[in-house]
């Protein structure tokens, strides 16, 4: 059975659908308005009804567009409803408020207040509601048709046991059981499919998207198996004997009493020709951790919605952007984007969030860091704030370069002064697509790992306040910013975006 994200037609009809509740609230909410009209509230033509009908297809199309951009239709489950309600109440203001607006100021007609708070509620409360059915529908479905997720076990022995054991209560609610694989067939565990080398069959006869190895494996195996699931999109966590099994692991999650350690291979995605990494916080930062001395030299990019725009526009940027390290996924799209493609544990990364991420663990793993970029005022604000908040993290320079083209003589001096003081991270701040062309400008010549990380600068040093973590979660972290520079921001937030959907139109 193929996958909700597969289906182009079921994506539409999850549209279509919110854009057929938006015209129903606003025939409604003038039918209210009509009947308040009568004793309580200015006289109601029900003439104005048809009048307003093509603002009401406006709002209602701005609404949907606004909903898919930040992928509220790349799935159907409802995860959190009190997110769900926060979300849809600001997009629905939002678009009813700017559709208003428009109106007056382009043909002079005032829509009722009255009436634009009623459809905006009645809008809000069909939404939400047909979003709850949806989700317990799809599960309902799921339940029926074995379409939860499917979990491999791999290994023998007691941690296998256990596992399988914490397994039997969940089986037909949270997952599946595909099966299990070992050296030869254990008692305890049903399901035996064969031996680790055939795991490649196992994963296309079964349809396992989650393996979980319980047991110790030699060397040669391990990596056959992690391989094997890279490429089939198969998340993989590790059952550690030891919570030192690892070096320097991190517990993601959890069963039962059991500990597990999620392993992702670095995988890309291809989005609009750029190679977006396939990855999370936790194991981006494992990544730079282990390879912050082998990728001296080299660079990482920040990439969103934006700049993989411009990439797929440009192709000297696309270049600048595919021979990076790696190129994280700051932008949700993106990272749903490869959601919807089968990698499961693809998670946004954004510039800020991995900065300060790096600067909070900079104390137990030695990290050193340079930064590069804004002005002098924002970088001895942003130097204070880095001293007060992360003891840790040490400072070996920061430099403010001016706001024009550097002569050669200056920019040789820059990179003596930056390996002279040799940090692990050169941080740049330069704003997209300036720092990537800068970064790739100075690939091999500068010894540390520069990441590009855009307005980072200013959200740490507090010149410019970021979303709270709440409208990040709810994905609304760019109407957010949008309020702070309207200007600036919105050819960025609705060109571009309307832009990548129909350029990511599957």
């Amino acid at each position: 059975m193929k996958h909700y994200r597969d289906y182009v037609s079921l994506k539409f009809i999850n549209a279509l659908s919110e854009f057929v509740l938006i015209i129903i609230a606003y025939f409604a909410s003038a039918g209210v308005r009509y009947y308040l009209g009568r004793d309580m509230i200015r006289l109601f033509d029900i003439h104005d009804t048809v009048v307003f009908i093509p603002a009401a297809i406006g709002c209602s199309l701005l609404s949907i567009i606004c909903y898919a951009i930040f992928g509220d239709y790349s799935t159907v489950r409802v995860k959190s409803i009190f997110r769900e309600l926060v979300r849809i109440v600001m997009i629905q203001t939002l678009s009813g408020v700017v559709t208003i607006a428009l109106l007056y100021l382009i043909q002079g007609n005032q829509f009722s207040r009255v009436w634009l708070i009623l459809f905006i509620t009645a809008s809000i409360i069909l939404i939400l509601i047909k979003r709850i059915v949806f989700s317990a529908f799809s599960l309902y479905w799921c339940r029926t048709h074995q379409g939860l997720s499917r979990v491999l076990i791999i290994g023998s022995g007691n941690n296998a046991h256990r596992y399988y054991r914490g397994m039997e209560k969940v089986l037909h609610k949270d997952c599946e059981y595909a099966g299990h694989l070992a050296p030869e067939e254990d008692a305890f565990i049903p399901g035996y499919l064969g031996t680790y080398d055939m795991i490649d069959e196992v994963i296309d006869r079964t349809g396992a998207d989650e393996a979980v190895i319980c047991s110790e494996i030699d060397e040669n195996a391990l990596n056959r198996l992690l391989i094997a699931c890279a490429i089939k999109s198969v998340l993989v966590y590790i059952v550690p004997s030891y919570n030192d099994y690892l070096s320097g692991g991190r517990i993601l999650s959890t069963y039962g009493d059991l500990n597990m350690v999620e392993v992702t291979a670095l995988r890309v995605d291809n989005i609009l020709g750029v190679n977006i990494a396939v990855t999370s916080m936790e194991s981006t930062i494992q990544t730079l951790t282990e390879k912050r001395n082998e990728w001296k030299g080299q660079y990482i990019c920040v990439s969103n919605v934006h700049t993989t725009v411009m990439a797929h526009e440009n192709p000297e940027y696309m270049k600048i952007q595919n021979e990076a390290v790696m190129a994280l996924p700051d932008g949700s799209p993106l990272s749903a984007y490869s959601r919807e493609g089968g990698k499961v544990n693809a998670k946004r990364v954004t510039g800020p969030d991995l900065m300060k991420e790096l600067l909070m663990r900079s104390g137990e793993n030695g990290f050193t860091h340079f930064f590069y970029g804004s002005t002098e005022d924002t970088l001895k604000k942003l130097k204070d704030k880095i001293e007060a908040n992360y003891p840790g993290a040490t400072i070996l320079g920061m430099i403010s370069p001016p706001f024009r083209e550097l002569t050669p003589e200056e920019d040789e001096a820059y990179i003596r002064q930056i390996n002279e003081a040799n940090p692990d991270f050169l941080w740049v701040g330069l704003g997209a697509p300036k720092q990537e062309i800068w970064m790739a400008r100075h690939k091999g010549r500068i010894n540390s790992l520069m990441i590009g990380v855009g307005a980072a600068f200013d959200f740490e040093s507090g010149e410019v306040k970021r979303a709270p973590k709440w409208i990040q979660n709810l994905k609304l972290e760019w109407f957010y910013r949008l309020m702070q520079d309207p200007k600036r921001l919105f050819k960025r937030y609705f060109v571009t975006n309307i832009k990548y959907l129909w350029l990511t139109r599957k």
